[in-house]
């Protein structure tokens, strides 16, 4: 079974919906959100740096010639963008 599509639903999502909030919370502060959303910033940073961390170390252990490991590899990191950007975004929008 291929966990991607599993990491993609349980990680990516909730961390673009929280980056979401974060957005909205710098355009239009709501004081009852600023705990939470802390909370979220955390989760959005943490989500982001163990996807930067997966896919440095697949990148430095696949071997070159095997192509099914770098077709893994590409795929894991189309899958991750999302995450890894909005972490980003989040860094730069800290409640």
């Amino acid at each position: 079974m291929n966990p991607i599509p599993l990491i993609l639903i349980a990680g990516t999502m909730p961390s673009l919906v929280c980056t979401l909030f974060l957005i909205g919370h710098r355009v239009r502060p709501h004081p009852s959100w600023t705990l939470p959303l802390k909370k979220a910033w955390l989760f959005v940073l943490v989500l982001a740096g163990t996807a930067l961390l997966h896919l440095g170390a697949r990148y430095l252990l696949v071997d070159a010639r095997d192509t099914g490991a770098r077709l893994e590899t590409y795929m894991a990191a189309v899958t991750f963008t999302p995450c890894i950007v909005s972490g980003l975004v989040a860094l730069f929008l800290k409640p």
